[in-house]
């Protein structure tokens, strides 16, 4: 972080959108299996992509607005939106993940994008 506190207040904004960023797309993924358009079985797969948009997303945004270490700040958005859903389903629901791998892999692959994308240099064509 640098010394007028711009990374704080990134690392703070990330930490506000986690969990509206969730409730807002799944809010959208239920209303389409509540429509029909997704058929029930298709609950794990769109758990899974709900959070590899927001985990592609704040890891983006983190790496982008950062001055330095940009992808191990994106890495770390994504280690503390993992352990956070984990610890909201507990709260919430008194239950873990059944099936935790997956939820964890697309969280961390796309971390791992969104960081990469967000750290790369611009390049200059001209």
């Amino acid at each position: 972080m640098n010394k007028n506190g711009k990374g704080r207040g990134v690392v703070i904004q990330t930490l506000i959108a986690m969990p509206i960023l969730t409730v807002l797309l799944s809010l959208a993924a239920a209303a389409m299996i509540r429509s029909e358009l997704l058929p029930e079985s298709t609950l794990q797969i769109s758990a899974c992509a709900v959070a590899a948009i927001v985990s592609f997303l704040l890891c983006l945004y983190c790496a982008l607005r950062m001055s330095q270490k940009k992808f191990i700040w994106g890495m770390l958005i994504a280690a503390i939106y993992c352990c956070m859903l984990l610890l909201w389903n507990l709260l919430f629901f008194g239950v873990g993940y059944g099936n935790i791998f997956s939820v964890v892999l697309t969280i961390i692959t796309a971390g791992i994008l969104g960081s990469l994308l967000g750290a790369a240099k611009p390049r200059k064509y001209a």
